[in-house]
């Protein structure tokens, strides 16, 4: 049983990637298994197959809530986004208590609620982040994909980062749906010639990501055993700020009038915002016979 409530927190954290205005590694966080996967990230150069044996359920859940993501998520993201966007909120607020738990502490100092507010300014900054256009030729190319990489490493492991907005920020992203469209054609039309002509810029993305995960792992790893209640502080903050930044971003994200939904719309957004905070509610608290599954 534990196996797959693990799985299931796993798949949420992957569904958290996709949906737009929320990170995987916030649902983590929210979770409480961010420490867990940040613990195997750190170990994983000295102990790679316990690493990943450590958190397979987890890893499990993620690629599951990655399909999920994009074969469900995406359409009903599309056909009924009022409905999936208040259900993800609920998924969010869903975690507050549990969140709060984590930061009781006998006395509260300035610089914990200090980086609380950097962490909600930093969110609200990133909703006024418009997309730069970086156009690269040669080696300079290859140095920008490998930079993809990195970046979006580091927007997976730090709680309420977004990877795209991060790509289109330094002007990158388009080099990145570029790069994945081409390899995508490719292997759908079996031009070998192109698949392997594509491989050394996909072993350039792939080395950037890991190169990202293990410093930024590496860094997390630290705050997380010597500054865990300002960290807690940063997450709380990012989800108290995190449904304002999804809503105020809904309407770039679908390309029908959303805020003209019909009023059963709203109704079902409701009663899936309960159900969202519920569930979240209650997995969050779920225990196993000896400790919490955390």
């Amino acid at each position: 049983m534990k196996n797959i409530i693990k799985i299931i927190k796993g798949s949420f954290v992957g569904m958290g990637s996709i949906l737009p205005g929320i990170s995987g590694s916030m649902v983590a966080a929210i979770l409480k298994i961010y420490q867990d996967l940040i613990d195997a990230l750190n170990d994983f150069l000295k102990a790679p197959i316990q690493s990943i044996k450590s958190v397979w359920q987890y890893i499990v859940g993620v690629l599951l809530g990655f399909i999920i993501g994009f074969v469900f998520i995406n359409f009903f993201y599309e056909l009924a986004p009022i409905p999936i966007t208040f259900l993800f909120i609920g998924f969010i607020l869903g975690a507050i208590p549990s969140l709060i738990k984590e930061v009781k502490s006998k006395t509260y100092k300035w610089h914990h609620f200090f980086v609380m507010i950097i962490a909600i300014l930093f969110m609200v900054g990133f909703i006024f982040v418009t997309e730069t256009q970086s156009t690269q030729t040669g080696f300079i190319y290859y140095i920008s994909v490998f930079l993809v990489g990195v970046i979006y490493a580091v927007a997976l492991i730090i709680p309420g980062l977004s990877g795209s907005t991060m790509l289109m920020a330094f002007g990158y992203f388009q080099i990145l749906l570029t790069l994945v469209d081409e390899i995508v054609i490719a292997i759908v039309n079996l031009d070998f010639s192109t698949i392997v002509s594509q491989l050394p810029m996909l072993a350039l993305l792939i080395l950037g990501a890991l190169i990202g995960l293990i410093l930024v792992g590496k860094l997390m790893h630290y705050l997380l055993h010597h500054y865990k209640t300002h960290f807690y502080f940063a997450v709380l903050g990012i989800v108290f700020i995190s449904p304002f930044n999804v809503l105020f971003t809904l309407q770039d994200n679908t390309s029908s009038n959303v805020f003209q939904s019909a009023w059963y719309m709203y109704v079902i957004g409701g009663i899936l915002f309960i159900l969202g905070v519920y569930l979240t509610y209650k997995i969050s608290h779920l225990k196993k016979n000896k400790g919490e599954i955390q």
